[in-house]
């Protein structure tokens, strides 16, 4: 297996997903019919039961709010996309500054998706977490991800 990682960083990125795949799916049909059975049973009655604590979690804390559209473009608002720590939408293309149209810069990486780059500051894959920098020029968490995806 460390031969395969070695290999290539798509080999790896598939790997990964198979066993990740394969995992989550091992685990989908694991409950027997007696399982389900008592647990149907307990939903019954706890459905007639009031709860006694509040969620303390609101949906904008589980789930990232859509980024606001700039009405003068259609544009999601840079300042709401490229947020340290948020996940870059899977379609962004561009964002919207002041009314004005903001094309992301973009470094091809190995496994053929690009990174993307914004302000020489932020950068992301897409649908994955966005990293502040401060400068992409300097930065070596950047420099070293960048040589990574470009391997």
């Amino acid at each position: 297996m460390v031969a395969i990682w070695k290999s290539s960083a798509r080999s790896g990125a598939l790997l990964c997903a198979v066993v990740l795949g394969s995992s989550v799916l091992g685990a989908c049909g694991s409950e027997s019919g007696a399982d389900q059975a008592s647990e149907s049973t307990s939903a019954e009655s706890s459905t007639t039961e009031s709860p006694t604590e509040t969620p303390t979690e609101t949906p904008s804390e589980t789930t990232p709010a859509e980024p606001a559209t700039d009405p003068a473009n259609g544009l999601p608002v840079c300042a709401d996309v490229w947020v340290d720590g948020l996940d870059l939408p899977t379609d962004y293309t561009a964002c919207s500054d002041g009314g004005t149209a903001v094309k992301p810069e973009k470094k091809m990486c190995g496994f053929g998706s690009p990174m993307i780059i914004h302000a020489d500051r932020y950068y992301a894959l897409r649908g994955n977490r966005v990293n502040d920098v401060g400068d992409t020029a300097t930065s070596e968490q950047f420099q070293s991800a960048l040589a990574a995806c470009q391997a």
